[in-house]
């Protein structure tokens, strides 16, 4: 497997220009298509199914992809077209996922992409003060979080609350992330009765369902925060969440299928109403791909 990246000094440099927020997703989009690619490459050739045959990927790049200033002695503009609120876990590095680099994204990373006081502020100020060039707040989860995994579990015992709020800050991180647990069980409810919590699978639905829902309402905080600050600028919110198995990044969980139709982002909710639509459909999601509702084992 060949992996160039490839400087031409023949063609022109220029700043890429992100016009809208449909631009800025787009890029991300076909930036994440990439990471797949080349880790999907890469499984091939541990896995000894590649075909050496095979062409090489070709990425191109210029001194401008990595924030080198064109003119000595003056840094380049802070100009990131994005701004995405990941998590703290290692194995989500948010350029790496969507192939950007520097000045590209404005990053912010916080055990369960949760929306602090601290992280808001710096939002705020990436709003306002970089709205020139900033196109589109992302929320990132991440599936395996750790965060949404300590609050799920919470919620399933809650006699374990001692143990793991050994401090007030992480009782904090813990009970922000429990809104969307108690939004998912409620879900849950909703589509299989009371007796969901007894069907197989059961933990394994409603933590999925809590990653999505977690992150979706992070971006409905974070949109409504943005409005109150009076002008947005036009800076779009919509969320997403970073298979780490796969590598892909849906809206809505999806199959290990590359063309199962999964869209990368989704749009903040607007309103109550739509955390309860935006469960349902999740609900289905994880019936489809059998985490739930399955037959037991032996």
């Amino acid at each position: 497997m060949d992996l160039i990246y490839r400087f031409d000094p023949y063609q022109p440099l220029s700043a890429r220009k992100v016009e809208s927020p449909n631009d800025a997703s787009q890029l991300l989009s076909e930036g994440n298509k990439l990471f797949v690619s080349i880790a999907d490459r890469l499984r091939e050739h541990f896995q000894g199914m590649a075909d050496h045959r095979e062409a090489p990927l070709i990425v191109p790049f210029d001194p401008m992809t990595f924030g080198i200033s064109m003119v000595e002695g003056i840094a380049a503009k802070h100009s990131p077209f994005a701004l995405v609120l990941g998590c703290s876990d290692a194995r989500a590095p948010i350029e790496l996922i969507f192939q950007q680099t520097c000045n590209d994204l404005f990053v912010i990373r916080v055990a369960g992409n949760v929306l602090g006081v601290e992280c808001l502020g710096s939002i705020e100020y990436a709003v306002t003060q970089l709205a020139e060039s900033l196109k589109l707040v992302v929320v990132l989860g991440h599936t395996n979080c750790g965060a949404v995994t300590a609050a799920v579990d919470l919620y399933l015992d809650p006699n374990d609350y001692a143990d793991l709020g050994l401090t007030h800050s992480l009782r904090s991180l813990v009970d922000r992330i429990m809104i969307a647990v108690r939004g998912s069980a409620k879900a849950l409810e909703r589509a299989g009765g009371p007796t969901v919590v007894h069907s197989p699978g059961y933990r394994a639905a409603l933590l999925e369902i809590s990653i999505y829902l977690n992150a979706a309402l992070t971006a409905f905080d974070l949109r409504r925060e943005l409005q109150s600050l009076g002008d947005d600028h036009g800076i779009e919110v919509v969320y997403g969440v970073f298979d780490i198995m796969t590598q892909r990044v849906r809206s809505r969980p999806g199959g290990i299928a590359k063309d199962d139709g999964a869209s990368s982002f989704g749009s903040a909710p607007i309103e109550v109403d739509d955390f309860e639509r935006l469960g349902a459909d999740l609900v289905r999601s994880v019936v489809a791909r059998g985490i739930l509702f399955r037959a037991p084992i032996g």
